[in-house]
This record gives structure tokens, C-alpha cells and sequence, in this order.
């Protein structure tokens, strides 16, 4: 974490959550004093899933709580709609009133092979340069001028907004060194996925390129990173709370990560065939506990201040816990709230 800012923290909502138990939970979090609130896309899944809708909905029901995304991809939502999308939102979070803080951030990144495969989109190429381009229009959208851009990945003709009122923050969801890069160079936050502390730093050091490059100052990123947590009395049953979501976790890690880590391949390949068909009961049974310890903050209150102590020890500005949380939501965020951050 940086010297000048105070470290911040947000709450994930599950992209599908209800609109409405999403919305209990952000009120909840805005209550607790929680910095964030960060929605997913998760593309069409059961029951339903749309950020957008589900930050709207939030918008309403807060006044203080940052709204972002986390992350939308401009494969599957063209970056001209995400930039009239979140001008509106902005406009929502602040009530029409000039004097209220601008909430809301907008979170882009490619979007990961899984979901846009739903699309259709299984070839891409030279993504990070399409990415630039899909920061660069969105941001002369914000500011009113006229845009025509055409790439592989999309095409803007001829739009154009109003100029955005409050300057609105992008913040860059990456996972590669030349993306992470990126987002140290021009977006005002980058959104890290590093379930793994140790691997923090190595996503760090591109970012600090990245600023090195642009010649600005550390402070002008946020770099939030998010963990898995599950926090209960019962430390047995947070861990068990937490299988399914590793299970997940281990099927999307790459093979050199999971032998760096000492993740048997054969069980990680049965695991990831399982998600594949959509069958997660069968793919959490074979979660074990090494892999729970390893990739997520599960257990009693110790057990997670422990934990989430390993991910604060790298240069991060915002701690983001995403669910389950644990085995009942509202009493887990609650004491994650008032139990885990004040120790940290």
C-alpha cells in the first residue's frame, strides 16, 4: 500500500445475485463503512446476470458507496454503450446533484475466453492494443467529443455524448504483464485477480512500469486486488463454505501456476472438466483443504486477519472481499466489518 493513501476496502456482489438481495448486500456495506462495491459480469447465467442493472439498482438504494465494475469487456458491450451506460449511472449515483461526489468506476478489461466465448468469439488478437483503443474512445466519449474508431473487436461511427459533468475513473482489470503495463500507463486504477499473495508482487511490478512510463505519480493508480473469504465461528464449516468457489479458482489457473503452487495437475484437470459441464458439486468434492488455504481467507476471525495481512504487505490501495463470505452473508460481512478490518 502506498505511503499517502489510507488502504480502502470494497465488497464483490456475485453477478448472479438477485437484484435485490445485491442491493441489501450494498446497503449493508455502505452501512459498515466499506469504501466499494463491485459487480462482476458474469455474462448470461442462471437465473440472470447484468452489472449494469445491478449497480443501477445499488445506485438507488445508496448515497456514498462507490459503484464499479468489475470488469466489462468491450467484445460482448461495444465501448460506445458502456460509456453512455455509466454517464447515465454516474448521473443516478449522484442524485442530479452537482454537489454529490461522482461514484461511479468504470472496471473494463478483455473479458475472459469462457464468456465471450458465449458470443461466439473464440479468435483474438492483439487484444491489449484493442483494449487501449477501447479506454482511449470511451475516455473521449466522457469529454464530449466525437468519436469514429474501427477494430477487430469493435467499431464506433460517428457518436457522440455530453460531456461528462465529473470526470468518471477507469480502472483496467488486467491479468498479463503487457495489460497490467497498460493500466500503469494510462487508466486510473487497475483490478488485480491475485487469489495467491505471494504472486501479488509480480503483478505489481508491470504496473509500476506502466506509471514509470507515463511519468506520473504512484498515488494517481489504485490497485485493488480481491480475495476469496469465508468467515465463520466454526472455522470447519467457513472452509467446506468455500470449496465451490475454489473449485472455480482451480480450474481457470494455469498449469505452471498450479506446480508452482504444488496443485496436483491430474486432480486440477478433473476439476476443471467438471466446471466445464457446468457440474460444480462434483468438481468441489475434489477441492481439498491445501487448495481452500492456498487460494482463499476461510476460517474463524484469526484465520482471515492472517490471511488477508499476507495480501496487504504488497503495494495495494484496496482490499476487495467477494463472496461466499461465509455461511450466512450478512452475519459474515458484518464481521468482517467490524472484526477483520480493524485488525488489519
Amino acid at each position: 500500500m502506498t505511503t499517502l493513501q489510507k488502504l480502502a476496502f470494497g465488497i464483490s456482489i456475485e453477478p448472479n445475485w438477485s437484484v435485490n438481495f445485491s442491493r441489501e448486500v450494498a446497503v449493508l456495506s455502505e452501512k459498515l463503512g466499506f469504501d466499494n462495491v463491485w459487480v462482476p459480469d458474469g455474462g448470461p447465467m442462471p437465473p440472470y446476470s447484468d452489472p449494469i442493472v445491478t449497480l443501477s439498482a445499488i445506485a438507488s438504494d445508496t448515497s456514498r458507496i462507490k459503484l464499479g465494475s468489475s470488469i466489462l469487456n468491450f467484445y460482448t458491450r461495444n465501448p460506445a454503450l458502456l460509456a453512455s451506460a455509466f454517464m447515465a449511472l454516474s448521473d443516478l449515483g449522484t442524485g442530479g446533484k452537482k454537489a454529490c461526489p461522482q461514484r461511479a468506476i468504470l472496471g473494463i478489461g478483455i473479458g475472459s475466453d469462457y464468456n465471450v466465448a458465449k458470443f461466439g468469439i473464440t479468435e483474438r488478437k492483439g487484444v491489449v492494443d484493442e483494449l487501449r483503443e477501447a479506454i482511449e474512445s470511451i475516455r473521449e466519449l466522457f469529454e464530449g467529443k466525437e468519436v469514429t474508431v474501427r477494430t477487430d473487436a469493435f467499431v464506433i461511427d460517428d457518436v457522440s455524448l455530453s460531456k461528462s459533468a465529473k470526470k468518471i475513473p477507469i480502472y483496467v482489470g488486467a491479468g498479463s504483464p503487457k495489460s497490467l503495463r497498460l493500466a500503469g500507463e494510462i487508466a486510473d486504477g487497475v483490478i488485480l485477480t491475485d487469489r495467491i499473495p505471494s504472486d501479488i508482487e509480480q503483478s505489481v511490478d508491470p504496473v509500476i512500469l506502466g506509471i514509470g512510463y507515463s511519468s506520473r505519480k504512484r498515488s494517481a493508480v489504485e490497485i485493488v486486488d480481491s480475495v476469496v473469504i469465508s468467515l465463520d465461528e466454526d472455522r470447519q464449516k467457513a472452509k467446506r463454505k468455500a470449496t465451490s468457489t475454489c473449485a472455480y479458482l482451480v480450474a481457470w489457473m494455469n498449469d505452471q501456476k498450479a506446480e508452482k503452487h504444488e496443485i496436483d495437475l491430474k486432480t486440477k484437470k478433473r476439476i476443471s472438466e467438471f466446471i466445464n459441464r457446468g457440474d460444480e458439486a462434483s468438481a468441489s468434492r475434489l477441492v481439498d483443504r491445501k487448495m481452500v488455504d492456498l487460494l482463499t481467507a476461510s476460517g474463524n476471525v484469526e484465520d482471515c486477519i492472517e490471511k488477508c495481512r499476507e495480501y496487504i504487505k504488497n503495494d495495494i490501495d484496496q482490499l476487495a472481499f467477494c463472496e461466499p463470505f461465509g455461511p450466512k452473508v450478512a452475519e459474515s460481512i458484518e464481521n468482517i466489518a467490524k472484526k477483520v478490518i480493524p485488525k488489519l
